[in-house]
């Protein structure tokens, strides 16, 4: 079983290819002005890196936002297309559950994600479930909000913890994947 995860929601791509739930390749680049151009090349290189083919992915892991407008997007588009044409399942997580899930220390805890302009909020128990609606915060008004709660800003990401975890999310068909935008955009104001 070959399963590929997805990241594009900030300023990097993050690929990881898992064989049996086990992670054997990470592939992370940094581009901010032009995902868009690296991502497939990108993707084409850890495949042959690790002398497999597209075609043998049995599923995929994406993280569909909350982050980059732009980057969620191409994430999202390519797990999307990948799931469509290959037949095969798709599970999606959003920025903030994988640092739940990463988080060691289970409990109530407010987890959160910078952007450009703010932050973006999820409170999750302690089995990893989201509590509450996901809220954006501009960056003035992070003080006032971040007080008398238990923010969580930086986790180190634990593959293994999020494929376990991606086991319990059902797989959508790709048609019903989204990205997953919590501040509205200038255009939908």
């Amino acid at each position: 079983m070959l399963t590929l995860y997805i990241d594009t929601h900030a300023s990097f791509i993050e690929f990881v290819l898992y064989r049996d739930g086990k992670v054997i390749d990470r592939l992370l680049k940094s581009d901010k002005v032009m995902q868009s151009s690296i991502i497939m090349p990108s993707l084409d290189e850890l495949f042959k890196r690790n002398n497999k083919e597209v075609g043998e992915l049995s599923d995929i892991i994406v993280v569909n936002g909350p982050g980059s407008f732009t980057g969620v997007r191409l994430g999202v588009t390519i797990a999307k297309t990948l799931a469509y044409t290959l037949n095969i399942p798709i599970r999606v997580m959003s920025s903030l559950l994988i640092k739940a899930v990463s988080n060691e220390e289970k409990g109530y805890h407010w987890f959160v994600e910078e952007e450009k302009n703010g932050y973006y909020f999820g409170k999750f128990n302690e089995i990893d479930e989201l509590i509450n609606d996901y809220v954006y915060v501009k960056k003035a008004d992070y003080d006032t909000f971040s007080q008398n709660r238990d923010i969580i800003v930086h986790v180190d990401l634990d593959y293994d913890s999020i494929f376990q975890f991606s086991r319990k999310i059902n797989p959508i068909s790709p048609h019903m994947v989204k990205p997953l935008y919590v501040k509205l955009i200038e255009v939908q104001k």
